[in-house]
């Protein structure tokens, strides 16, 4: 694992697999790793231990994606600016705030990177946000400017979101790089 060139790991993770998660994330000295905040309260023992084990993953100096509740949950602050402050503080290089239809936002140090968001008429959420992060990681393995890897991620989630499906409701490079050029043809 140590070897891997990236690593993705969840709230989900911290929930349900606590060692393992925060083992792995420690393991990896090197290469791109990036921690989902992924707020699922009804998955944990104890819902007001989130946070903790959420700054827990991020003070490994890891990059962080999540959307406003789960930056909340992780900070207790609700806007970007504070929370992103915060978590870059603990450690955290990269941070990467999910708006839905307002787009993304990332953080670095003390400077804002914005993503426009992509329309599309939302059916089904469920693996929006695996689509969202599977990109963001390529993007950065790929050594993408970070603008064009939060375009692709949003459009990645995008697509995901306008599917009755999960892991079926993938999409390839193509139809993210289609939705995209179809976005800045209008």
């Amino acid at each position: 694992m140590a070897r891997a060139p990236w690593l993705w790991t969840t709230g989900i993770g911290l929930a349900a697999r606590r060692t393992a998660t925060l083992a792995a994330i420690r393991a990896h000295p090197s290469g791109i790793v990036v921690h989902d905040l992924d707020w699922r309260p009804l998955l944990w023992r104890n819902p007001s231990q989130g946070g903790r084990w959420a700054q827990e993953a991020i003070a490994w100096r890891r990059s962080w994606s999540g959307n406003p509740e789960e930056i909340e949950m992780a900070t207790g602050e609700r806007t970007l600016d504070r929370a992103a402050t915060l978590l870059l503080g603990l450690g955290a290089r990269l941070a990467a705030l999910k708006r839905g239809r307002q787009g993304v936002v990332s953080c670095i140090a003390q400077s804002a990177v914005r993503g426009a968001a992509v329309p599309v008429r939302t059916l089904w959420g469920l693996g929006a946000g695996d689509a969202f992060g599977a990109a963001l990681c390529h993007g950065l393995l790929s050594g993408w400017h970070l603008e064009r890897t939060l375009c692709l991620a949003n459009a990645a989630g995008a697509i995901v979101s306008s599917r009755l499906e999960c892991a079926d409701a993938m999409p390839t490079p193509a139809e993210v790089e289609a939705l995209l050029a179809e976005g800045t043809a209008a």
